[in-house]
């Protein structure tokens, strides 16, 4: 499995608090599967508190911290970025990372409320030559409340990225129903832990979610979210999905 949403890094966000913990949060996705992990920390915190350089170089140590002690996943980088007006600006300056420096770019909606300014600034990632990869809809008010939306964003190009613990009911049994309609009308792509922690509701397992995805779309379709789709974001490669029902 390869899981493209990843809080792995230490002490940068709310995710990994230590090198310790990126340790045991590796060990978990190795154990669960798991080959690669996108370390995806918040662009406000990393250029709020850090820089570019930072995350890059923690995650070339946090590999090599993993290859000395023999834990099998890899970490690649890229960043949560925050969808706000200035957003293709950020990514022109260099401080809004794509995945893996491929052509896809994780990209958070505002959890609440429906600004003006979100299909215009999409629309602006989108003409850098950029798909947006957008994490978690099922947490997002404005897609709660107006599925049509995402819908026409992914009839526009762009991808969904359901968590793991959402389809199962982590975030509640409202967000879990919302999640299995997403995944009824094809309108999730990949699926990715959202992991903070080792343990607990936000760990790196994203077995028990593939598990109940496989009982609404197949176990062909909910495998493909977690290893043929992002590999081939991984992988800068095309990527092709069925067009939401």
């Amino acid at each position: 499995m390869y899981d493209l949403h990843a809080h792995i890094l230490p002490g940068v966000d709310d995710g990994a608090r230590s090198p310790l913990e990126t340790l045991e949060m590796s060990r978990a996705a190795a154990a669960s599967g798991t080959k690669v992990a996108l370390a995806t920390p918040h662009r406000k915190d990393v250029i709020e508190d850090w820089s570019i350089e930072h995350v890059v170089r923690l995650t070339s140590d946090m590999n090599a911290q993993n290859a000395e002690l023999g834990v099998d996943v890899s970490l690649a980088l890229g960043m949560e970025n925050h969808l706000d007006a200035g957003l293709p600006a950020e990514i022109d300056a260099g401080r809004a990372l794509p995945m893996n420096g491929s052509r896809y770019i994780l990209i958070e909606m505002p959890f609440f409320g429906r600004p003006d300014y979100i299909e215009r600034a999409l629309s602006e990632v989108q003409e850098r030559g950029l798909t947006p990869v957008l994490a978690h809809p099922e947490r997002i008010e404005a897609f709660q409340r107006e599925p049509e939306m995402l819908k026409k964003f992914i009839e526009r190009g762009m991808l969904s990225q359901i968590t793991s613990g959402s389809v199962v009911g982590t975030w509640g049994a409202e967000v879990a129903r919302f999640t299995r309609e997403l995944l009824r009308r094809r309108m999730a792509h990949v699926m990715a832990s959202d992991t903070h922690r080792a343990k607990g509701r936000r760990s790196p397992n994203m077995g028990v979610g593939v598990e109940a995805a496989a009982r609404i779309v197949g176990q062909a379709a909910a495998s493909a979210m977690v290893s043929d789709t992002p590999l081939a974001i991984l992988e800068d490669r095309p990527v092709e999905v069925e067009q939401p029902r």
